[in-house]
């Protein structure tokens, strides 16, 4: 007959030894019984074929540097543990102007990979940031094979006659952000650092505009590469890389579903949505909204501009004004003064990524249905 249980070879030679002691100690059969019980605990510990325990302070498989925190949501969700992620811009500072401090650039010695996603500060500092890494560290660029948009495409200015011809050229002129496919040669794409390469992302993304991580379609272009990047670096565990992208997709299927009903029933004349800062242009495209940005070329509204924005949100009757908060309040807030609005946060850095476009796009679905 099988049994369900068997002992390791050791214990039953150590237990007779403590079962000699126990009988002559003054404790007796309550020594001997709990003696039995530990002998067992130790020998389920040890026996062979137990899971083994990763000792709580052992090493990530892979050390990954990354610009700004919703790419440290996406490595993650597709490592887990197995990756530690270093984020160069910290809550609350403005990836366009920051600088990294000289204690980050040593901290980069020991990463195998530096994902980046094409912000502004990366064009100043990647040179820099690939030689504190080193030659054993790899950039991976995220942004590659990402058809940028203009800069300036939602700006209230004189310059723009954001009218009806407008809104037909941004329905049916850039859907390409939402429908497009991931490229193949783009998730297998990660190149090794070099002068060549770090010249190319410069030149290749002037004047774009960066915030692609903004639509869940161009984060399943980056989730390929984030895979192929981790695969290649530590193809140990890469069974467990290709399910946890397989699941994250699937995630951000959902979730632009999801996002899609929100919008699904706002009126065609009600889909217009005013932010400080035009971080938001992706998303706009993914759901053929319109943004609107207040600031004029990083900078606060003039006079002149201001308004010209406040007859603009009247007449557009803006009930909420988005904002971030690494930018100045006080041009929306003299806006929302004006015209009765409210402020709402729209984080474009949070690093809960997909709690948080859960979150704007519901404020912003509510705010439009009004």
């Amino acid at each position: 007959m099988n049994t369900p249980f068997a002992l390791p070879k050791t214990i039953p030679s150590r237990f007779a030894r403590f079962t000699r002691f126990a009988r002559g100690s003054r404790f007796g059969l309550s020594a001997l019984r709990a003696l039995l019980f530990l002998f067992l605990l130790s020998g389920l510990l040890a026996a062979p074929g137990s899971p083994a325990v990763a000792p709580a302070s052992a090493a990530a498989a892979v050390q990954v540097a990354v610009s700004i925190l919703p790419q440290k949501y996406f490595v993650q969700r597709i490592a887990g543990d197995l990756a530690e992620v270093t984020v160069m811009v910290p809550p609350g500072a403005d990836p366009h102007t920051y600088e990294p401090k000289p204690s980050q650039m040593r901290g980069l010695a020991g990463a195998k990979l530096y994902m980046t996603i094409g912000v502004p500060f990366e064009k100043a500092w990647l040179d820099r940031i690939t030689s504190a890494g080193g030659k054993d560290m790899t950039v991976v660029r995220l942004e590659k094979g990402i058809d940028l948009l203009p800069q300036d495409e939602h700006f209230l200015d004189e310059d723009h006659d954001h009218d009806a011809e407008h809104d037909t050229d941004h329905k049916d002129g850039h859907k390409d952000a939402h429908a497009a496919a991931p490229n193949p040669a783009h998730d297998a794409d990660h190149d090794h650092h070099d002068g060549e390469a770090a010249e190319g992302h410069h030149h290749d993304h002037e004047g774009g505009d960066p915030h692609i991580w903004l639509s869940p379609a161009l984060v399943k272009m980056m989730a390929g590469s984030i895979k192929a990047a981790l695969v290649k670096a530590d193809p140990a565990h890469a069974p467990l890389y290709r399910a946890n992208h397989d699941a994250f997709v699937r995630e951000l299927d959902e979730l632009d579903l999801h996002i899609n009903g929100l919008f699904e029933n706002v009126p065609e004349n009600r889909r217009r949505f005013m932010v400080f800062h035009p971080a938001w242009s992706y998303f706009a495209h993914n759901y053929n909204l319109r943004e609107v940005a207040i600031e004029v070329e990083g900078r606060e509204p003039g006079p002149r501009q201001l308004t010209r924005i406040v007859e603009f949100a009247k007449k557009e009757k803006i009930e909420a004004i988005f904002v971030q908060p690494q930018f100045s309040k006080r041009g929306a807030e003299t806006i929302a003064r004006n015209v009765g609005a409210k402020l709402i946060e729209a984080d474009p850095l949070a690093e809960d990524w997909a709690a948080n476009i859960r979150r704007v796009a519901e404020s912003m679905a509510q705010t439009l249905s009004k």
